[in-house]
């Protein structure tokens, strides 16, 4: 097992280091609100770093990390922790459904390889450090143990998925909940109708044990506990991170607010998760092909009771994103939705995000189940023209070549090569020279600027608090700066006496532009692309 679990923890090291090079895409969201809350006072003004906070436990555990390392070091400890994590689920939930170990290897290449091509709700498993990654290998494991009939521990991997992302552990624990009360109401019925001429005998049976067998009483009484002390124990664990969503769900503000800043994270900040209706048909169109390959897969025969299991698990993921497309489908604007509120809420809690995931791994499994029973550990004669060709070097190659595909986008959310030095040389030059409680002004389409300059930010499109308070203000202050900016552009030029009004508005001690301009300005500090201006020096 060790050489499997090695391999696929390096497989997954291997795509996160290319496919999402350090800082990936919400680590400096994850690791500078870490820093902060072990460090109150680092960026102590950033408006984000101060909102409620929604991830404790990863900031308490994994995030301690930025206490002993820098960012970019706690960036790679903290992947080789939460993919060994994943690795670790991912081989022994596996490798219940599998002949050979090694199986566990070739669905995650197949696995990435898809996941390189795209995805139905901008959802990942495989990228960079965040919270949902060790949740994901928490519910494998919590898979594993539950097929091995051990409660116990199943109730504590669980409750830890959910103490490291409530929404993803929640929506996985309801999808096994759900598939094994249907497993057992089925199997339930079949009983029943095959035996109904022996159902009596059988109660008779079972209560004259109860009444004169002592052990199968007892027999009976422990399974009750077991199963008490798994309720406990998943309670327990889980509570961490269930009482700081349950309060910012249930944080007092006015009905307004709360409208407010749930239309602004499912139609404005997050409808790229969210609103269905923003999916591409090409998301659509891919997902459904999934689909329909792993619903015949279904049939191909074969199927251990672990694989049964898990395709019960995906079959409600599946339904829960159906629900969603329903939910959230409709006329646009959105608010001309019958009972829009009430849809608009629901749909904030991220249906498609466990079937985004699980159904290209579910068509993974079957495809290598196929793949095993056929030509992967099929025997076959010795020589070099075998070892040649073996299918797992053609996944190999997919994997890698999916790998190579995903690094070519990286720098699609970042500055070119060329603006990327000049940004890094601009942030550079602000966390040498500026005052630890400087307050800056970033471009909007700035790229990790807390992680780069370690300053605090006014506002940030990227980094928007989740409680509605602060999404609202978060929405205030982005419509602020677009509307002054354009205001006073009116006479072509940003004065002193305009720069300082923006300074008394907003706080901010600096400036750091790279289009916006001219300013009157001089400015502190430039290069070919970045500006710093001292709006203190207005004073």
């Amino acid at each position: 097992m060790w050489p499997v679990l090695i391999a696929v923890w390096a497989t997954f090291l291997l795509y996160s280091a290319l496919a999402a090079p350090v800082p990936g895409a919400n680590e400096p969201h994850y690791l500078c609100k870490s820093l902060h809350y072990w460090q109150p006072d680092w960026c102590a003004p950033d408006f984000f770093l101060t909102s409620p906070n929604a991830h404790t436990v990863f900031y308490a555990t994994i995030g301690a990390l930025t206490q002993v390392l820098s960012l970019d070091q706690a960036a790679w400890a903290g992947r080789g922790i939460v993919y060994f994590l994943l690795a670790l689920g991912w081989t022994r939930s596996l490798s219940l459904i599998f002949c050979s170990q090694w199986s566990c290897l070739w669905v995650a290449w197949v696995y990435l390889t898809l996941a390189s091509i795209g995805n139905f709700s901008g959802e990942w498993l495989v990228g960079g450090v965040e919270g949902k990654v060790p949740c994901y290998g928490f519910l494998l494991l919590a898979f594993a143990e539950t097929l091995q009939q051990r409660p116990r521990r199943a109730a504590l991997w669980a409750g830890l998925a959910i103490s490291f992302h409530p929404v993803v552990g929640v929506w996985g624990v309801l999808a096994h909940a759900l598939s094994r009360i249907v497993s057992i109401v089925m199997d339930s019925r079949r009983y029943r109708r095959s035996f109904t001429s022996s159902l009596l005998y059988q109660r008779q049976d079972a209560a004259a044990a109860e009444m004169g067998n002592p052990q199968a009483s007892a027999g009976t009484g422990h399974s009750a506990r077991q199963a008490w002390i798994a309720v406990a124990i998943f309670t327990v664990v889980s509570l961490p991170g269930l009482i700081p969503v349950f309060r910012l769900l249930t944080e007092t503000v006015p009905a307004q607010t709360r409208y407010a800043g749930t239309y602004l994270q499912v139609y404005f900040r997050l409808a790229h998760h969210l609103d269905p209706m923003m999916f591409s048909a090409q998301s659509y169109v891919g997902y459904a092909i999934l689909l329909i390959l792993w619903g015949c897969s279904l049939a191909w025969g074969g199927r251990t009771l672990a694989k049964i299991r898990l395709d019960g698990i995906v079959l409600w993921a599946v339904v829960f994103a159906f629900v969603g497309i329903l939910i959230g489908w409709g006329p646009r604007p959105a608010k001309l939705m019958p009972y829009f509120a009430e849809r608009m809420n629901l749909l904030k809690f991220y249906p498609f995000r466990l079937a985004d995931v699980l159904l290209p791994v579910a068509f993974s499994i079957s495809l290598v189940s196929v793949l095993e029973r056929t030509l992967l550990v099929a025997p076959r004669s010795p020589g070099l023209a075998c070892l040649i060709w073996k299918p797992q070097w053609l996944l190999l190659v997919c994997f890698l070549g999916a790998a190579l595909l995903a690094h070519s986008r990286t720098d699609q959310n970042r500055y070119s090569r060329e603006n990327r030095h000049d940004w890094l040389d601009a942030c550079g030059w602000i966390d040498t020279h500026l005052r630890q409680e400087a307050l800056v002004l970033s471009p909007s389409n700035g790229w990790a600027f807390k992680w780069f300059a370690r300053r605090a930010e006014y506002v940030s499109f990227k980094d928007c608090p989740q409680d509605a308070a602060g999404i609202v203000e978060w929405n205030r202050r982005l419509n602020f700066l677009q509307k002054w900016f354009e205001e006073n552009y009116a006479d072509g030029l940003y004065s002193n006496t305009e720069l300082k009004d923006l300074r008394a508005r907003t706080g901010a001690t600096h400036l750091l532009t790279d289009r916006l301009g001219p300013m009157e300005l001089t400015p502190a500090y430039k290069n070919e692309t970045f500006q710093v201006y001292d709006l203190e020096s207005l004073d």
